[in-house]
């Protein structure tokens, strides 16, 4: 686990992340726990169609629990159905849901292809990717904001 705020990258279903910046999805929820402190910088990458890096978030904390826990503390911001809820963490006895103190649409949005061409064999995470300081892909997301 890190001591201390960090950046990383998450790859988010498009809807999901619309959800995000409309206000009415205040948790990325995951299968597995996500080692992040409070601070952290989220680079969220809209999957495909969208196929872009969109929006960054501001992580308040993680919170790991049974999914009841989960759906009891943040089903109302979850941005998700209960069934669909259900149906996510069916075979999991624990999970995770990022909460976000903010989350930000990027002045300038790079697309999948853009971020290839700067980094070749870049290739958007499964789960999420730890951005270290001097990474090229924390370089070229940093200049995202206008």
């Amino acid at each position: 686990m890190y001591d201390e705020a960090a950046d990383i990258l998450i790859s988010v279903e498009d809807r999901h992340v619309q959800n995000m910046l409309n206000g009415t999805k205040k948790v990325e929820l995951r299968r597995r726990t996500v080692s992040v402190e409070e601070g952290s910088r989220v680079w969220i990458y809209s999957k495909i169609p969208a196929g872009q890096l969109t929006a960054y978030g501001i992580v308040q904390h993680v919170y790991t629990a049974a999914p009841s826990a989960i759906w009891e503390k943040y089903g109302a911001v979850s941005g998700i159905s209960r069934l669909e809820f259900d149906e996510y963490f069916a075979d999991r006895a624990y999970g995770c849901a990022i909460v976000f103190l903010s989350v930000d649409e990027l002045d300038n949005k790079i697309s999948l292809k853009a971020i290839r061409d700067t980094i070749g064999g870049f290739h958007p995470p499964q789960f999420f990717k730890y951005l270290s300081a001097n990474s090229p892909e924390l370089e070229l997301f940093e200049n995202c904001f206008a």
